[in-house]
C-alpha cells in the first residue's frame, strides 16, 4: 500500500538545553559542601520507554482510523546522519515497527525514540524527522539530523574575568563547524563555572545555516561567600579549647580566575597559625596550580615541670586537573609538594634544672598526588577521595627518620528524605613505619569520635566512621541530629589497638551565606580513660560558629 506522507505532520520540536552545570556552595568546611547540594531534590528526567498507550497497542490487521491512520511499514530506513549503534540497541528499536501496519501516533512514537537515543549518545541538538516520500514496498525512510556549532560568542560578561580568558575556556573544546556533543559542552560550562566568581550558561538558538545551532554564553558575577570568622572548641587541652580565627578571599585580582587566600586563627593558649596562598587557572582545561606559605607557633605551660615552645614554617606547592565532569559526576586529580621546618623546645624549669633548654630541629619533605570526586543524584549527594603520601623526615629521632609512605581516604555519602537526610562519613590511613606526630591518624575530636577530647587515641594506621541522621525542626535552617562514632588506630611499635567509641545528640543551624553553627554533646560507649587531658570525662560538648560575609 503506498501512501503520501508529509513530514510536517510528526516533525517533533528542536531540542534546545541550557548547559550549565552547578557548582558545590563555596565552603569554608567539609560540612558545608554538603548543606545544599546541587540537584539534591531534583526530579530525573523523564524517558520514553517506547511502549505504547492502552487502546494503541498493535493489533493484526489493525488499519487505523480516519482520525488516526494506520500504513504497513516493512522496512524502516534510518539516512542523513549516521548515529551509532550500540550493542544492536537502535536496529531493535526500529525492528520493533517493521512487518506491521503502523498507526501515526505510534510514527511519532518512533521519531521520539530515535531522538532518546540520539541524546544517549551524547548529541545534544538531534533530530529525527519523516521527510516528504512515497512510502514504496513498505520501506520508510527517516532522516536524522544532528546540529553543528555556528557561532559561539559571549554575549555579555558582568564577571571580574577579562573577556579573552572566557573566550579561550569556550574555543579550547567547541570549535565552529563541529557536531555538538554534550561531554565538551559540559566540562566547558563546567570548567568557566569553576572560576571564583563566576556563573555561565550557554542559550543555544538556531544558526545562519541549515543544521547548524549558535552557542550564547552569558557569564554573571557570582558573589562567593567564603570570608567568614570562626570560633569553636576543637582544640586540644594543652594546645587551646577555644580557637578563633578567619578566612578571606581576593576573587580575580589579576581578572584570570585566580585569587588570593589569607587565614589566621589563635587560641585561649597562645597557639597561633597563619598562612597565604595564591592559585591561578593553568591552560584552559581546568588545572588550577597554587602556592602557599603557612607558619604556626605554641607556648605551651604543660606542667610544673616544663614548659613546651615551637615554630614551624611551610611551603606549598599544589594543583588540580579535572579528569572528569559532567552534570552529575566529577573526578579531580590532586597533587602537591610541601616543605615543612619545624623547631621544638622543651624549657625545663623544675628544682635544679631551671634555664636549660633541649632543642629539636626537623625537617620534612613531602608529595602527595591522588584523586577527589563527588556524585550528585536526586536526593542523593556522594563525595570522596584517596590520596597517596610520601615524605622525607630529617632530625626526628632515629626511629622517625627516613623515607615513608602512606595512603588516605575519606568517603561522605548523604540521602536526603523529605525533612530527613542520613549521611554516612569514614576515614583512614595506612602507612609502612611509624610516623611523626603531624602526619599520624587521630581519633577523637569534633571531627572523629567526639566522645573523646582533640587527638584522643593517635597511631600510623587507624579509621573512624560516623552514622548520623538529621531532621528538620520546622525552625528556617535548624536541623536536631542524632549520631554514632567509631573508631581504632594502631601504631607500628605496638600491638595494641585502640578502640574507642560514642554516641550523642545535636543542633545544626545554617542560613545561607550567613551564619552556620553546630552544638554536639557526645557520650563514651564501653568508656576508656581520656590519655590527652589530665582529668577524665564521661562525654565531651562542642560547639562551632561561623559568620560569614
Amino acid at each position: 500500500m503506498n501512501k503520501k506522507l508529509m513530514a510536517a505532520a510528526v516533525m517533533c520540536s528542536l531540542m534546545s538545553t541550557t548547559a550549565l552545570a552547578a557548582n558545590p556552595i563555596p565552603t569554608f568546611d567539609k560540612e558545608a559542601v554538603t548543606t545544599h547540594p546541587y540537584n539534591r531534590t531534583g526530579q530525573q528526567e523523564q524517558q520514553v520507554e517506547g511502549m505504547q498507550e492502552a487502546g494503541e497497542v498493535y493489533k493484526p490487521g489493525n488499519t487505523g482510523t480516519e482520525a488516526n491512520p494506520a500504513f504497513f511499514v516493512s522496512k524502516v530506513k534510518l539516512t542523513g546522519f549516521t548515529l551509532p549503534d550500540k550493542n544492536g540497541k537502535l536496529a531493535a528499536i526500529c525492528k520493533e515497527y517493521e512487518g506491521r501496519s503502523l498507526q501515526m501516533a505510534e510514527l511519532q512514537q518512533l521519531i521520539s525514540r530515535i531522538n532518546e537515543y540520539a541524546r544517549t549518545c551524547g548529541y545534544t541538538v538531534a533530530q529525527a524527522i519523516v521527510p516528504p516520500q512515497e512510502v514504496k514496498q513498505g520501506e520508510l525512510e527517516i532522516a536524522v539530523y544532528v546540529a553543528k556549532y555556528d557561532d559561539i560568542e559571549i554575549i555579555s560578561n558582568e564577571s571580574d574575568v577579562a573577556d579573552r580568558v572566557l573566550a579561550g575556556y569556550i574555543h579550547k573544546n567547541l570549535q565552529s563547524g563541529a557536531y555538538i556533543m554534550d561531554k565538551p559542552l559540559e566540562m566547558t560550562m563546567n570548567n568557566i563555572n569553576d572560576l571564583p566568581g563566576v556563573v555561565a550558561r550557554a542559550i543555544l538558538a538556531p544558526g545562519s545555516k541549515p543544521g547548524t545551532t549558535k552557542v550564547k554564553v552569558q557569564v554573571l558575577r557570582r558573589p562567593v561567600w567564603n570570608n567568614y570568622v570562626f570560633t569553636d572548641n576543637a582544640g586540644g587541652y594543652y594546645s587551646g579549647r577555644y580557637r578563633y580565627g578567619f578566612n578571606t578571599e581576593i576573587n580575580n585580582p589579576g581578572h584570570q580566575g585566580d585569587k588570593i587566600i589569607l587565614n589566621g586563627m589563635l587560641t585561649n593558649h597562645d597557639t597561633k597559625n597563619y598562612g597565604a596562598r595564591y592559585e591561578a587557572p593553568v591552560g584552559r582545561d581546568g588545572t588550577r596550580w597554587g602556592i602557599g606559605w603557612s607558619q604556626s607557633s605554641y607556648d605551651l605551660n604543660t606542667n610544673s615541670f616544663y614548659n613546651s615552645l615551637g615554630q614551624s614554617r611551610g611551603f606549598s606547592f599544589y594543583g588540580l586537573t579535572p579528569v572528569y565532569r559532567d552534570r552529575m559526576n566529577r573526578v579531580t586529580a590532586i597533587y602537591g609538594y610541601d616543605h615543612r621546618k619545624i623547631k621544638d623546645r622543651l624549657q625545663l624549669k623544675a628544682a635544679g634544672l631551671a634555664g636549660i633548654e633541649l632543642t629539636t630541629e626537623k625537617m620534612a619533605n613531602v608529595y602527595h598526588a591522588g584523586i577527589s570526586g563527588s556524585q550528585y543524584l536526586p536526593n542523593r549527594f556522594s563525595q570522596y577521595s584517596l590520596i597517596y603520601w610520601y615524605g622525607n623526615l630529617s632530625g626526628g629521632g632515629k626511629s622517625l627518620e627516613g623515607d615513608y609512605h602512606k595512603l588516605t581516604s575519606d568517603l561522605l555519602h548523604v540521602i536526603y528524605d523529605g525533612k530527613t537526610n542520613y549521611r554516612v562519613q569514614l576515614s583512614g590511613q595506612i602507612a609502612n613505619r611509624n610516623l611523626d606526630g603531624s602526619e599520624m591518624f587521630y581519633l577523637g575530636g569534633m571531627n572523629g569520635v567526639r566522645a573523646y577530647g582533640a587527638s584522643d587515641g593517635s597511631g600510623d594506621i587507624g579509621f573512624t566512621a560516623t552514622a548520623e541522621v538529621r531532621r528538620q525542626t520546622g525552625i528556617k535552617g535548624l536541623e536536631a541530629a542524632a549520631f554514632i562514632d567509631t573508631g581504632a588506630v594502631k601504631s607500628h611499635n605496638a600491638a595494641l589497638i585502640q578502640h574507642l567509641s560514642g554516641w550523642g545528640v545535636g543542633l545544626r543551624y545554617n542560613l545561607d551565606n550567613s551564619w552556620h553553627a553546630q552544638l554536639d554533646y557526645a557520650r563514651k560507649i564501653n568508656a576508656q580513660r581520656d590519655r590527652v587531658e589530665p582529668r577524665d570525662h564521661s562525654g565531651h560538648m562542642w560547639f562551632q560558629l561561623y559568620k560569614m560575609f
